[in-house]
């Protein structure tokens, strides 16, 4: 299975800090193993990635994404650059469905 990485790092890898166990002096993280971080491309430059809510949080948080729509960051597939993108579209999945997903669009520049 392939990994995508934004700006060199691969997202499977990303780990998101947790409440220590008990308040225990230990460092406790989450990350999301390959196959829930899917990604697609399609189109002239398009790439579509479905990944957790709290994994696109985190990509925010560490500066991954950029706040600023207009910054563009490198983006590669199995270790391949495939060019630089820009955040085109980020959804949320209907409420209904409580998986916490998260769909973002990204487009080449």
């Amino acid at each position: 299975m392939n990994g995508i990485s934004i700006n060199g790092r691969y997202l499977h890898e990303l780990r998101m800090p947790l409440v220590p166990y008990k308040n225990i002096n230990s460092v406790v993280s989450l990350s999301y193993p390959k196959n829930r971080i899917l990604f697609e491309q399609y189109g002239e430059g398009m790439l579509k990635l479905t990944i957790p809510s709290l994994l696109a949080l985190e990509m925010y948080r560490v500066g991954l994404l950029p706040q600023d729509a207009n910054n563009a960051f490198s983006v590669s597939i199995s270790g391949k650059p495939i060019g630089n993108y820009k955040v085109v579209d980020f959804l949320y999945q209907d409420s209904s469905m409580h998986d916490g997903i998260v769909f973002i669009t990204l487009k080449k520049q």
